[in-house]
């Protein structure tokens, strides 16, 4: 009952490349009262920005802290099974089973470093991106078969889901010798569906499936319905109506691939997220597990302003359909909070 009397502060914390961006959402009875952002420079948590968030949450008891796990040794796989038997790299791994069907873990070290770093205001919350996907596409992931990434500068994070299963998941970092070591090494850590361990030698290179119609597997890509949109979370990309047909597309496609390879950057953060797209789904095809699925659809929360590159590489090289949402990570993490708070 006291809870009624107070406001209930919510605090997300979100490094950057140049800093911290600090979300503060306050509510009454539920209702938003308030959402302050401030964004503070430095490499490590300045006394300004500890000052600010404690400052911010002095008026109430009932105040939550929260921010993202960006470290790499992290991922998720299919089911609740005990976190020792995905421990490859034996540093010592903290799972969280989610809806009783899959599992999110991260790296013990990683977490306890995460709450040295913020000791100064300390954590309540330590999410995964894989969390922000499950949040981001809440009203997806139940549908169908589909590939859902989040993406900030520096990480990307890729999870297939069929129809609210987890089949396949992947933590990237930025380092030109993520793909690489992901092909050469399939058992560690980052490595995160325990289904895709031991991968066929023969591996399905995308750029080699120039006869789509054998596949039998894509009738229409114009054929998928509007899509919701989110309460807090705003789409800026939708499917055109207007968007040529996968027979068009076939007959543009020894044109158009010369002018599109003309034209990519492989030093462009969106080139290497196709890169990362790309590889994700030729393990995924490699896979016992996939069982002559294919993967038509992909969607993305971008918390960046990009994006429109990495959508023309997608639907022109790979066939997809592209679904981009724009994603203020700071309020997403505050919503994940709430979420948390509400159970406990």
């Amino acid at each position: 009952m006291i809870e009624w009397l107070f406001q209930k502060i919510f605090v997300a914390i979100v490094p950057s490349k140049s800093g911290y961006d600090i979300t503060v959402l306050t509510l009454k009875n539920k209702k938003i009262i308030d959402t302050t952002r401030r964004h503070f420079e430095g490499d490590t948590p300045s006394n300004a920005m500890n000052n600010f968030i404690l400052e911010r949450v002095d008026s109430s008891p009932f105040f939550y802290i929260s921010t993202l796990n960006l470290y790499p040794n992290q991922g998720a796989y299919d089911g609740c099974t005990k976190p020792s038997v995905h421990d490859k790299a034996g540093i010592g791994i903290k799972a969280l089973c989610r809806n009783d069907e899959w599992t999110q873990y991260a790296s013990q070290d990683d977490l306890a470093r995460l709450r040295s770093t913020y000791s100064g205001v300390g954590l309540d919350f330590i999410f995964s991106p894989f969390s922000m996907i499950e949040y981001c596409f809440a009203d997806k992931i139940e549908k169908g078969l589909a590939l859902y990434a989040f993406a900030m500068p520096n990480l990307f994070s890729v999870a297939i889901f069929d129809s609210g299963k987890l089949d396949y998941a992947y933590h990237y970092t930025q380092s030109s010798s993520d793909l690489m070591e992901a092909e050469e090494d399939v058992t560690t850590l980052t490595f995160t569906s325990p289904l895709l361990e031991e991968e066929d030698d023969a591996i399905v290179r995308l750029d080699d499936l120039e006869e789509l119609r054998e596949l039998d597997l894509i009738d229409d890509l114009d054929s998928l319905s509007d899509l919701a949109d989110l309460d807090e979370l705003g789409e800026v990309h939708e499917f055109s109506e207007d968007s040529p047909t996968l027979e068009e597309k076939r007959l543009d496609k020894e044109q158009g691939m010369t002018v599109i390879k003309g034209e990519l950057d492989e030093t462009n953060e969106e080139y290497r997220r196709f890169e990362f797209i790309q590889k994700t789904l030729e393990r995924f095809y490699a896979s016992k597990e996939c069982n002559n699925r294919f993967i038509e659809t992909v969607c993305i929360a971008d918390s960046g302003s990009g994006g429109d590159e990495l959508k023309r590489y997608l639907e022109e090289e790979l066939f997809l359909n592209v679904l981009i949402r724009r994603v203020d990570v700071g309020e997403g993490i505050n919503a994940l909070a709430r979420l948390e708070e509400e159970d406990l």
